[in-house]
This record gives C-alpha cells, sequence and structure tokens, in this order.
C-alpha cells in the first residue's frame, strides 16, 4: 500500500484513534492487561454477534446501487449486540449458568458456516470518507481526553477503599452484584423490593465482570465511560450519514454534542447540576443515561427510517427496530415517553395534511405504546418515580443553587439560560424551515420529542432533579436536527473555500464568547456559581445575533444588495457553543491536572474487608442483617443512601438504606429531599435493629424466622451491643472480626 492510500484510507484514523484511546487511559492508571482483557471481551461477545445479526437482519439494505458503510455496521451492530447479549445473559443467572451468554459468538461461527449465514458477510459495503473518519478521530478523541482531563482524575483509580468509594458508586455496585447472582432483580439493601430502576446497564456490567473479572470500580470509572462514548460518538455519526447521505453532517452532529452547551459564566462555573447536556461528570456518575444514550442510537436510526416517506419498510426491518427499542426500554426511562409523544405528533400531522390514516405510523405508535408499557409496568412496576407538577419550579431550584434572589426576573432568565444551554446547538435547524422541511415525519418526530422532553424538566419537579434526565436524553436529537438542517444550508459537494469560511466564522465567534465569558464578573467572586448579570448575557447573546442577521438582512434588501446567507448565522450561533472547546484547550495549556484528594471516608476502615470475606464465605443466596442504614452514623438527619454493605457483600440485606427504591420515591415531598425521608418499613426496622440493639435469643430468632437471615454484618460506629451478641453462643457464631466489624454467622 502507498502512503498516499494510507492516508486515504479509512483504516488509518481508525488505529490512531484506538492507540490514542489507549494511551490516554493508560496516562490515567488503567492497566494494559486490563485494557486488553476488555477490548477482547467487547470485540468477541459484543461486536462480532451483533453485527453479525445486524447485517443479516438488515440485508435488504445491502444492495449494489446502495448500502450501508462498513463504518455503520460495526458501530451500529456493536451496540445492537449489547441488546442481544442483555436477554441470553438473564436467562443464563437465572438457570445458575451466568456465562451462558458465551454461546453467541459459537452461534455466529457456526451460523457464519453455513452458505445462507455467510451471505451476512459477504454482502456489498461502501466505504466512508476518509475526510470523514479523520475528523471523527478528532472528535472521538476530544471526548475521550476531556473525560480523562476533567473527570476521570476527581475519582482517579489510585484512590480505593473507604476514601474513594462514592454513595451513587456503591449503588451502581450494589445492583450490579445483585445482578451477577439473581434474577429476577430486587434492590439489595432493601429485601423483597423490586428493582424498578434502569437495571439494563447495571447487567451489562455483571456479565462483564463474569466474562473478564474485570473490578466493578475499573469498569464503572473509566472502561464503561470510555467505550459508552466512542461508541456514541461513533454511532450518531453513523445515523446522520444515513439520513443525510453528507459526510460533512456525520462529523457536525457527534462535534456537536461533545462540545457542550453554552453558557457565559466562565470556567468557574459547574455546570454539570442544569445547564449541561451530554458531556459532564454525570456522564461516569450515571451510567444509565451513558447507557441509554448510546441504546438509543439503533432506534432512532431504524424510526428514522420508518418515518421515511416514499418507500414500503421491510419486516424484517420493523422486527430490528422491536429489538432495538425493548433493549432501549430499560436502559433508561426517559426514552420511550418522549419518542411516543413524537411519534403521536408525526401521526396526527399527517392525518390533519392528508386526511387519511398512515398505518405506517400509527403501527409506529403502536409499537411505542407496546414498548412503553412493558417499560412502565413488566420493568419498573407501574412507579412514577414521585414526580409531581410544579410548574418552572426547576428554574426556582437553579436559581437557589447559584445564591441568586428569587424574583420573576432571575427565575424567566434562568428558564431562558437553560433554554439557550440545551437549544443552541440545534441552531442548524434553522435549515430544516428554510427547506420547508417542517411537516416531513421524521422533522415532527425529532422536534416534537424534543421539546416534549424539555417540557418535563419545567412542568414536574422530584428531589433530585430526576426531570432533568427527560431533557438530557433530548441531546442527541437537538444535534441530529441541526446537522441535518445545516447539511442543507451548505452547497452538495462542498468546498474546501466554502467550508473553510464558515469554520471560520465558528471558531472566530467561539474564541469571542470564551473571551467574554472570562470579563463578566462572577458572583460571589471566586465561587463556581452564576451572577444575575451572566444570565442575562447568555440568554441574551444569541437573540442580539439573531436580531443582527434580520436588520442586516432588512437592510440589504433596501438597498437591493445579495443577503447575508442563513449559514452564516447558524455558524456563529454553533460557534457559542463551541467555546467550551476552546476554555478546555485553554485549561488545558495553562492549569495541571490535579487528582481530587481523599473526600470524606463513607465508612469505617475494614468495611471492604469484613464484606469482601462474607461474600467469599457465604453463598449467594444468603440473606445478611446489619445495623448500618443512615450514612453517616451520627448525623442530625438520617441519609437513607446507604448502599456499601450490599455492594461488597454481594448479598441481599433486610433493611440496609431504602433511597432511590419506590416506597421511598412514592412518598415524596415536595421541598423535602428524598434522601431524609424515613424508612417505608417502620416495623421491619424494629425487628431488625432488636437483634442488634437489644440482642436476644427471642430478638434474633424472630429476625431469623422472619426474613431468613443467615448472616449478621455488624459495624461498631453504629448502635450494637456487641458483649449481649458474643453471649448468644447457642444462636450465633462469631465468624469474623477486625476493629471497626464483626460478621456473626447464625447457627443452623
Amino acid at each position: 500500500m502507498t502512503l498516499r492510500r494510507l492516508l486515504t484510507s479509512s483504516a488509518l484514523p481508525v488505529a490512531v484513534t484506538a492507540v490514542g484511546i489507549v494511551a490516554l487511559l493508560h496516562f490515567t492508571g488503567v492497566q494494559l492487561t486490563d485494557l486488553a482483557v476488555y477490548a477482547a471481551y467487547l470485540l468477541v461477545t459484543v461486536a462480532f454477534p451483533g453485527v453479525y445479526l445486524w447485517r443479516l437482519l438488515l440485508r435488504c439494505w445491502h444492495t449494489s446501487d446502495s448500502s450501508p458503510t462498513w463504518f455503520e455496521d460495526l458501530t451500529l451492530g456493536t451496540i445492537f449486540g449489547f441488546g442481544l447479549q442483555l436477554p441470553v445473559y438473564l436467562i443464563g443467572v437465572a438457570i445458575g449458568v451466568p456465562l451462558l451468554f458465551l454461546v453467541l459468538p459459537a452461534l455466529t461461527v457456526v451460523a457464519s458456516l453455513i452458505p445462507s449465514g455467510r451471505r451476512a458477510w459477504t454482502q456489498p459495503t461502501s466505504r466512508i470518507d476518509w475526510r470523514a473518519a479523520w475528523a471523527l478521530a478528532v472528535v472521538t478523541l476530544y471526548g475521550v481526553a476531556w473525560l480523562a482531563r476533567q473527570v476521570y482524575p476527581l475519582r482517579p483509580l489510585t484512590q480505593t477503599g473507604n476514601h474513594a468509594a462514592s454513595v451513587d458508586e456503591t449503588f451502581h455496585q450494589a445492583l450490579i452484584a445483585e445482578l451477577m447472582h439473581r434474577v429476577p432483580p430486587q434492590f439489595p439493601y432493601l429485601l423483597g423490593v423490586r428493582l424498578d430502576y434502569h437495571w439494563f446497564v447495571h447487567a451489562q456490567l455483571a456479565a462483564t465482570r463474569w466474562a473478564t473479572h474485570l473490578d466493578s470500580v475499573l469498569l464503572l470509572r473509566q472502561l464503561l465511560p470510555t467505550a459508552l462514548l466512542v461508541l456514541t460518538v461513533l454511532g450518531l455519526a453513523a445515523v446522520v450519514l444515513r439520513l443525510t447521505s453528507r459526510s460533512v453532517a456525520a462529523v457536525i452532529a457527534p462535534a456537536l454534542l461533545v462540545a457542550g452547551g453554552f453558557y457565559l459564566m466562565g470556567p468557574h462555573y459547574e455546570a454539570w447540576n442544569f445547564t449541561e447536556s451530554f458531556m459532564s461528570k454525570r456522564f461516569v456518575s450515571s451510567p444509565s443515561q451513558s447507557y441509554g444514550d448510546m441504546m438509543a442510537l439503533p432506534a432512532i436510526l431504524l424510526t428514522l427510517e420508518v418515518l421515511r416517506r416514499g418507500q414500503r419498510v421491510p419486516r424484517l426491518v420493523w422486527l430490528t427496530l422491536t429489538l432495538a427499542l425493548f433493549a432501549l426500554s430499560g436502559s433508561k426511562a426517559t426514552f420511550m415517553p418522549i419518542f411516543l409523544c413524537g411519534a403521536l405528533a408525526a401521526w396526527a400531522v399527517q392525518l390533519v395534511v392528508k386526511r387519511r390514516i398512515d398505518w405506517e405510523l400509527a403501527a409506529l405508535v403502536g409499537l411505542f405504546v407496546v414498548v412503553s408499557a412493558f417499560a412502565q409496568f413488566v420493568l419498573f412496576g407501574g412507579h412514577t418515580g414521585g414526580m409531581s407538577v410544579a410548574l418552572f419550579h426547576t428554574s426556582e431550584a437553579a436559581v437557589a443553587r447559584q445564591g441568586i434572589a428569587p424574583t420573576a426576573s432571575s427565575t424567566a432568565a434562568m428558564t431562558a439560560t437553560l433554554l439557550v444551554g440545551w437549544w443552541l446547538y440545534g441552531a442548524g435547524g434553522l435549515g430544516l424551515i428554510r427547506e420547508r422541511r417542517w411537516l416531513d415525519p421524521r422533522v415532527v418526530w425529532m422536534a416534537v420529542s424534543v421539546l416534549a422532553g424539555t417540557s418535563v424538566a419545567f412542568v414536574f419537579f422530584k428531589s433530585g432533579l430526576i426531570q432533568m434526565w427527560f431533557q438530557r436524553s433530548t441531546a442527541e436529537l437537538v444535534v441530529i436536527l441541526s446537522a441535518w438542517g445545516i447539511a442543507c444550508l451548505l452547497p452538495n459537494p462542498l468546498r474546501l473555500r466554502t467550508g473553510l469560511i464558515y469554520a471560520s466564522i465558528a471558531a472566530v465567534t467561539a474564541v469571542l464568547a470564551f473571551v467574554v465569558s472570562q470579563s463578566l464578573t462572577p458572583a460571589p467572586a471566586g465561587s463556581h456559581f452564576a451572577s444575575y448579570t451572566e444570565l442575562v448575557a447568555t440568554a441574551l447573546t444569541p437573540l442580539i445575533a439573531g436580531g443582527g442577521y434580520l436588520v442586516a438582512r432588512a437592510a440589504c434588501l433596501a438597498i437591493k444588495r445579495p443577503q447575508p446567507p442563513l449559514a452564516a448565522l447558524v455558524a456563529f450561533l454553533v460557534g457559542l457553543g463551541l467555546m467550551q472547546v476552546v476554555a478546555f484547550a485553554y485549561e488545558s495549556a495553562t492549569k495541571p491536572i490535579h487528582d481530587k484528594a481523599p473526600s470524606r471516608p463513607l465508612f469505617a476502615v475494614g468495611g471492604v474487608e469484613a464484606a469482601d470475606w462474607l461474600a467469599k464465605h457465604s453463598r449467594s443466596d444468603a440473606v445478611v442483617a446489619t445495623n448500618v442504614h443512615c450514612l453517616r452514623p451520627h448525623a442530625p438527619e438520617c441519609d437513607n443512601r446507604n448502599f456499601w454493605v450490599s455492594a461488597y457483600t454481594q448479598r441481599r440485606i433486610v433493611v440496609e438504606g431504602w433511597g432511590y427504591t419506590a416506597p421511598t420515591n412514592d412518598a415524596s415531598i415536595l421541598g423535602k429531599p428524598n434522601a431524609h425521608l424515613p424508612v417505608p418499613f417502620p416495623e421491619r426496622l424494629a425487628i431488625n435493629d432488636a437483634a442488634f440493639e437489644r440482642p436476644s435469643r427471642q430478638a434474633v430468632t424472630r429476625l431469623v424466622d422472619t426474613y431468613g437471615v443467615k448472616w449478621l454484618f455488624v459495624s461498631k460506629e453504629y448502635p450494637a451491643d456487641l458483649p449481649g451478641l458474643k453471649s448468644l453462643h447457642r444462636v450465633l457464631k462469631k465468624a469474623y472480626a477486625n476493629a471497626h466489624y464483626v460478621v456473626f454467622k447464625v447457627r443452623t
């Protein structure tokens, strides 16, 4: 292969991206052997069977005239592979063979040897433009580098044990442990309460642990987030490439997604609470959202294909869409309701415009209803999550968070700032309006889905800002609309000179916005919050730009001169959002990376060792009782988010904490954090604590007989009568002890 052919092939950017990711992760503390094991796991057990089945089901697309690129099949097929693996893994756990999913690559090999199955690999496939491949490599490496600098140091791999554990991390660890051993799953820290959370990602991580034996902390902190980011960036590019058939649009969409939202609060501002959309520290702390963003992409692509007018949708496409939607249903509950709203709107628009029922759209609505009902009633038990109607309470909470006086003007400014941060990178959608595509079912579906998700954030409220996840689930649709609109505005083919002009407008705008954000005075000085001035400046900047553009058009029309192109305004507005890229580059060049200092210990020294001993010396179905309940043993108000005992013992606990469960959420009170709500089962707590605080043969026997307890896990930091427990020789046997913890085994 000549040097020219090598540089213009798509293989080299793939290799450069892979090497860059390995270097970044190794720099942040990941061992090369762990990386190799995880990469092999993804390739063999996820990508190989997933890509095969994706190509097999969608073979109708692979024609000599028009066929998907290898890039589309590889990325979306790999994502599809996660959904393929999940039910097989769950069946395996249920029958006691958790590695059952390893039959999938074996079956794929067998199927590939059959002539009819071999055609899945030999179908015609298109090539991706090499320039787009290089651009996507840059976007992908930027995203991973952003995580490696901004997020991974917050909880570095060098910190382990009680200093490293966080509330949310132990929550996710507990769910992973539950799904490693037991199906159907429960909340392991509150015995008998069904797991009505978005647990598909935890099941995937449990499967990963069985196959690789990698630690859940390593998977949660770095390996999984990196894989999800890469697959989301590339999968989104594949969706937009098929939608628009424009390589430039396939690069713009993921670039806008990872660039971040626009605001003029400067680098001091902590954006992760309200204004962020996709890239934030929540990308790591909320694996269900990151996993849901990735799993939504096959469903989005197939939905757009069903909505494409002028073609008959093959049955296998419907089947693939159905499988993709069910795989998404338990990944993140926020996607299905907003997708359903968009589909209903698209159906209604067609009914009004054409005055006839579009049966394919009606079938799509029906499919969304079925999958939504499955998620709501089968996976989540019909629970609503405890959200209540509270108009614009999100804006009021955001204002209060910034320490700004709560007034009508400050609430309005915050609302406008939030909308600008969430929607500005969708400015390219103006191109769809100019092209009169507003009645296209695909545009209607995406636009109404975005409106529905955003509306939830302002209409409802729940402790913990749960309503914000609906808005965050719209980010991909926003950038798809924007990239599609920009593709309509740009000439085809796009000349290098034209592309450089608009890219320069966006780049200069980003630099100017960064300079302005640095000059605005934060309030209070040196804080990490926003001032009223910064909110107003953020909200008004796009409006001023749009007004200036309209004035310029009117002036040119009056003097009969060529009007400024709409693409110039879009480049300016999109460039505002790219300010975060400039800020990241500036910070990377001027400030060293500092690992976050060890946080306040979540539990006493020796907790992990005691819990690990219990995990190794008990059956996976053993029930444990503990005196550890509140997050802090002597806090004035109990924080019910205590999960670490179930996380590290990998066993179900009679009652540890009760945060994030349906019984707790259903008791939600507006204005009171759910973390401070009382236990939903006070009688159980009384029976449990009586055995620890007033131990007697009767108290322990009642606990054991009522809940099937086999072990007692005692922390000396919490109320317990240890001498009394040790005296019950005929009932309890002291099995393990260290400075802060004692483990008792219940005698048969």
